[in-house]
């Protein structure tokens, strides 16, 4: 599969098609091959410090007119976005992008636990995992189905059901070595369709707050049981207030716990798929529970949010302990929007990202009606 823009060069070496993803250059950024240990621990460090540039320029423009009812993370996976369309990335950087993406994320996450309210999730816990449970269910079962009716390959339209279903391109990467129907260009794919399609939710989220008076705890429901990843929740909720910031936590990482359960079902009924049509009998799949995706960082979330909830954090260490975590993310946001191949979906996902598209809306509209009917908002 090849991308328009510049050529390769050997400033920049062609990546692993493993690794799903494929960066253009830009002369902007020419950097000596990184054929030694301090060129691509430097490699590392700029495409880190990309991301923290693009983030501090998001906190600059969010206060700006016109600009406040997106929000600093919205504003930041925008640029992000932007910067890999105009200006593009070196592959040598892909490291510090993806530490900022996944690592940063993960920690700014912990971090924002300071502000979780265990009064509320006693509160609201049962229903919000019944909320997930129908969601993820109806989406695994509904969603592949409707992307293969449209055209979409079965492995690729697995992918947009968990990424829809759970938590975006971290379903996306745990589900796709369980079948043999799906190569790498399905995984960049799809990890570019939840990125688009997400980052379109905020902002349709964002006006939503505005345009229908979205707040509170629908807000929360709503925001945390549709958004595909974990940094596009965190960009969303602020625009519903803290009520809505809290509950739209507590909403995607339910759905995120949920990631490895659905993996070792999946696992089991693909297995049993493929013995079946090799002709041979069903055999329990060899899994190992190590590599299950098991979101660890989940815990520490909690950890945070006790602590905070015995009263041993001062006020003042609280706010500091929440601004940091508000950087973090502001710099994973824009990790992500650098993450966005805008031109994967050109060349070969337009009937996957229309299928994507209706899926998204349906599986929305699914949670509105429940959050209605079931009076949980």
């Amino acid at each position: 599969m090849s991308i328009k823009g510049p050529p390769l060069t050997e400033t920049a070496p062609l990546p692993h098609r493993k690794a799903g993803l494929f960066w253009r250059t830009a002369p902007f950024f020419s950097l000596p091959a990184a054929g030694k240990f301090s060129d691509k621990r430097r490699a590392f460090w700029i495409g880190l410090a990309l991301t923290a540039f693009l983030g501090v320029g998001a906190m600059l423009l969010a206060p700006l007119p016109g600009l406040t009812v997106l929000g600093s993370l919205t504003i930041a996976m925008l640029l992000g976005i932007s910067w890999r369309s105009l200006v593009g990335v070196p592959v040598v950087y892909r490291g510090g992008v993806q530490f900022s993406a996944r690592k940063l994320l993960r920690y700014g996450i912990i971090l924002t636990g300071v502000r979780l309210n265990f009064g509320l999730v006693a509160s609201s816990g049962l229903p919000i995992l019944l909320l997930d449970v129908a969601l993820i269910t109806c989406g695994l079962l509904f969603i592949p189905w409707l992307a293969v009716k449209m055209g979409v390959k079965r492995g690729l339209a697995l992918l947009i059901g968990v990424g829809q279903s759970i938590c975006g391109a971290s379903a996306v990467g745990a589900i796709a070595p369980l079948s043999k129907d799906i190569d790498d260009d399905d995984v960049s794919l799809a990890v570019a369709i939840c990125g688009v399609l997400g980052t379109l939710g905020v902002l349709i989220l964002a006006l939503g707050a505005t345009l229908f008076g979205w707040q509170g705890a629908f807000f929360g429901l709503f925001g945390g049981s549709t958004l595909h990843e974990i940094a596009q929740v965190v960009a969303a909720a602020p625009a519903g207030g803290p009520l809505a910031t809290d509950l739209a936590m507590v909403v995607k990482l339910t759905r995120v716990m949920l990631l490895a359960p659905v993996a070792l079902i999946l696992a089991m009924i693909l297995a049993r798929q493929a013995a079946g049509m090799a002709g041979e009998r069903a055999a329990k799949p060899a899994l190992n529970l190590k590599n299950l995706p098991i979101p660890w960082f989940v815990l520490g979330f909690v950890l945070v949010g006790a602590l905070n909830s015995t009263g041993w954090l001062s006020k003042d260490l609280t706010n500091l302990v929440l601004q940091v975590s508000i950087f973090l993310m502001v710099m994973a946001m824009s990790a992500m929007g650098l993450l966005v191949d805008l031109a994967v979906i050109r060349q070969r996902g337009l009937r996957a990202l229309g299928a994507a598209a209706l899926a998204f809306a349906g599986f929305s509209a699914l949670s509105y009606g429940l959050i209605l009917a079931f009076g949980l908002a």
